[in-house]
Order: C-alpha cells, then structure tokens, then sequence
C-alpha cells in the first residue's frame, strides 16, 4: 500500500504527467486514476488513522538557503519536496501517506 501511495503522491506532484508516471511504474493510466479516486474518498479519509498533532524533526545536514529539499519519512516511503512545493498540496499528499502506512 506505500508503493500505491508513493505512485499516487508522484502523479499528483506539480509538473507531473500522470500517463509517464503509470508507463514509469508499469500501469496503465485508468490504474492510476482508480488509484487517485481511492486515495481522495472518504474510506481513506475516515480510516480511523489517529491525526498526528505533532511529529518530530530531526535535520541530518544543512543546506545552502534556496537549495533545500525537505525529506519526510512516513511508513517506510520517502517525500522528497523542494523549493516552491506548493504547502497545500504537501499537507494532502502527508495526509495519503499517513493513511496508509
């Protein structure tokens, strides 16, 4: 299920082309978009996953202002954001993450 989510955040990134990311991965593109609607409906939503109210942050190096990508861990996946990440979108795809880890 971190795979399917991985492959869900990927398609959803700003600039991403939803077909190359299920030809990358090896799935035909109405896949991913069944995968899509999974992740956005309610059962996903309301799978009685604990919202997290704090979650520790631990820096391993620093980084040159503007050059910066943010890595989250959450259930074994990676979330790689880099400057400009819209916020928005990175609380949405955390919140797929944590639903299914």
């Amino acid at each position: 299920m971190a795979e399917k989510a991985a492959i869900v955040a990927e398609s959803l990134a700003p600039g991403a082309v939803s077909s190359a990311v299920a030809l990358r991965h090896g799935l035909h593109r109405n896949q991913l978009y069944a995968w899509r609607r999974e992740f956005r409906s309610a059962a996903v939503a309301d799978a009685g996953v604990p919202e997290l109210a704090f979650v520790p942050v631990v820096a391993q190096e620093r980084v040159a202002a503007g050059n910066a990508t943010v890595e989250i861990e959450i259930g074994g996946v990676i979330l790689r954001a880099g400057p400009g990440t819209d916020l928005g979108f990175l609380g949405e795809v955390i919140r797929v993450l944590k639903a299914t880890a």
